[in-house]
Parts: C-alpha cells; sequence; structure tokens
C-alpha cells in the first residue's frame, strides 16, 4: 500500500505501530534542494527503530539502531539528536528478523551489494528489505555533509562542494542497508543505500566504500510503504518533469 499524505497528518499516521517502511518526503524531492523539516525525531521514532536519513539543511548523515537517532556530523562526531530535531528525508521501520546470513564478507561496496542481491532473490527483488549487517571492518570510508544555510542548493552540488569523507580501520559495528526496487525509483533510490554506526558510537556515517570481515545480517523483508509529504510551497510548485535517476546514483 501506497500512502502519500501532508505533514499535518503526520502525528496521526506516524503514531501506529506495523511492520511498514515509512518515508519522509521523497528522493527526487530531496535532491532538488527540499531540506526543510517535514516532521521531528520524536515522530520519526514513534514508527521506526532502524532506518537512515537526514536532518533540516542536510545536517550531516542519520543512523537509527535500535530505537536511538544518531547524527554522523561534519565534524565527525557522532550525536544522539533530541526529540525536536527536524527531518527533511528518512526511512525507517521497526525491525523484525524474517531471515539472517550468518557469515558474510566483503572485498568492496559492491561485493557486499552483489551478495545481498544474491540473497534478496530468494525472497523477490520486488520487495522492500532493511538489512542490519554487523561485522569487522578493517576498512570503511563514509561520507558526511555539512549543514546547508538557505537559499538551498541541489544535492548533486552539495556533495560535490560540502561533503566531508572519512577513512576508518579496524572498526567493529553496524551497516544499516536499505533496498527499494526498480519501480520505486525517484520516491527513493532502486538498490541499496548504507549507513554505518561503530559499536563504540563514536564513528559513523554514509558508506562510500568497506572491507568486511565476521558480518552477520539479520533482513528484514517489507511489503507496505507508507510516505509523508512536505506542505511547503516549494514543495507544491516542485517540477518533477526532470529524471533525476543519474543525479541521484552519482552522490550515492
Amino acid at each position: 500500500m501506497l500512502l502519500g499524505v501532508s505533514a499535518a497528518h503526520a502525528e496521526n499516521i506516524f503514531l501506529l505501530k506495523d511492520d511498514s517502511m515509512h518515508q519522509v518526503s521523497m528522493m527526487q524531492t530531496f535532491m532538488h534542494g527540499a531540506y526543510d523539516g517535514v516532521i521531528t525525531v520524536s515522530h520519526l521514532k514513534a514508527n521506526g527503530d532502524t532506518g537512515l536519513g537526514t536532518f533540516e539543511g542536510v545536517n550531516g548523515e542519520m543512523i537509527v539502531l535500535d530505537g536511538v537517532v544518531y547524527q554522523a556530523a561534519a565534524d565527525g562526531s557522532i550525536n544522539i539528536m533530541k526529540d525536536n530535531e527536524t527531518i527533511p528525508f528518512a526511512t525507517v521501520t521497526n525491525f523484525d528478523e524474517d531471515a539472517n546470513i550468518s557469515n558474510i564478507s566483503a572485498k568492496d561496496f559492491n561485493d557486499l551489494t552483489a551478495k545481498l542481491d544474491k540473497e534478496i532473490k530468494k525472497y523477490g527483488v520486488n520487495n522492500m528489505y532493511v538489512v542490519k549487517i554487523h561485522g569487522d571492518f578493517p576498512d570503511i570510508t563514509v561520507r558526511s555533509v555539512e549543514k546547508q544555510e538557505k537559499p538551498y542548493k541541489e544535492f548533486t552540488e552539495v556533495a560535490a562542494v560540502d561533503q566531508k569523507v572519512f577513512n576508518y580501520t579496524n572498526q567493529t559495528g553496524t551497516v544499516i542497508a536499505i533496498y527499494f526496487p526498480e519501480y520505486m525509483n525517484e520516491l527513493n533510490m532502486h538498490g541499496w543505500h548504507l549507513h554505518f554506526l561503530n559499536d563504540a558510537k563514536d564513528k559513523g556515517g554514509h558508506v562510500l566504500n568497506l572491507t568486511m570481515k565476521n558480518g552477520s545480517a539479520q533482513i528484514d523483508e517489507i511489503h507496505e510503504f507508507k510516505m509523508i509529504l512536505p506542505t511547503t510551497d516549494t514543495f507544491k510548485n516542485m517540477n518533477f518533469t526532470e529524471n533525476m535517476t543519474s543525479k541521484i546514483h552519482s552522490v550515492e
């Protein structure tokens, strides 16, 4: 079920516990530079304990793990975000393990996503998935983004100018991997989107590359989708005729 509603109804709809994928705004909207908050951290947590996203003004990368909303900031720090912080884009679910992989390793990002692709083919590539992968990461490269000020520029420009990249070694932690099927492209990003948080809760971000060993993965197969849309004039007058697929994949 696809349910698109305005932020005015967010509190009513986003306070129902279920096994849906809950999304704040659209990837296409975000790519165009709509960075104003749509809901609060408090509302997000009421509807998902696992996921990823960002904060108002693209203020760092979001990792939602075990019901806690973390920010991987542009200075490399990790912060637990207050309930009144606002969110322009995020995807979360109440995680429910449907399958698992007991032993998984990866030589790089593409190797890991290829193994995840192979695994989800068992259950259907047209479903949505959230995967929690815990393991050792001899090398992991992540990014965060500096908070933007109005007038906002498109995210391709933000990633080119204001992206901060961090290379970490010998980390143990969790990757949150979210998969959307191809037919949902531009609502979100087709394929895999990965964020990382180490066990020490002091390093993390959007995953650009990695090596992994001693990994174990929990898989949540999801069949229902709920989305809240912005109510701003910017969104109401936005032109969605441009195909954003190449821009989305260029920043991922």
